[in-house]
């Protein structure tokens, strides 16, 4: 109905789910023999001259985040139903939390048993970080459908 700010919050959002999908690595590891790139599509692994030896076909991460994407747009577009769109978004954020956190454990716990050699180094890549900026703009674009509702339910109650 009023649909003011979250609107361009959720775009935001949108906007980097989809660059966490096709740019950069989530996360990466360097050990004695290689060099592991977790990305959007699946494990690369390069040697440590950056030839690239072999890439591992995963379920695509690339899903999960466009399916996020998607739900932030149809979030966004069933602004005519305030009460559904205020849960829909609460869904969204919570989603978007339990994939961030997922990718938090698959880094600490799943991933160094997909390596070979001994790690050296390890570190986030840019499209965790374009994650981690998405969650407080789905949580703004919340709080905004949340202060709509209040002001559409104060003004149903002065009639």
């Amino acid at each position: 109905m009023i649909q003011r700010i979250q609107t361009v919050y959720l775009l935001g959002a949108i906007g980097m789910l989809v660059l966490a999908s096709f740019v950069g690595d989530l996360f990466y590891y360097v050990t004695d023999e290689a060099i592991f790139n977790f990305n959007g599509f699946g494990i690369s692994k390069l040697s440590l001259d950056n030839k690239e030896l072999i890439t591992y076909a995963t379920m695509p991460f690339c899903v999960i985040t466009l399916v996020l994407a998607a739900f932030a747009l149809f979030v966004m577009l069933s602004y005519k139903k305030l009460n559904k769109q205020f849960a829909y978004s609460k869904i969204l954020w919570g989603l978007y939390l339990l994939t961030i956190i997922g990718v938090v454990v698959w880094n600490y716990l799943i991933a160094p048993n997909q390596l070979s050699g001994k790690v050296i180094q390890n570190n986030y890549g840019s499209a965790f970080y374009f994650l981690v900026i998405g969650l407080p703009l789905v949580h703004l674009a919340f709080m905004g459908i949340g202060k709509d509702k209040k002001t559409i339910d104060s003004l149903n109650r002065l009639r």
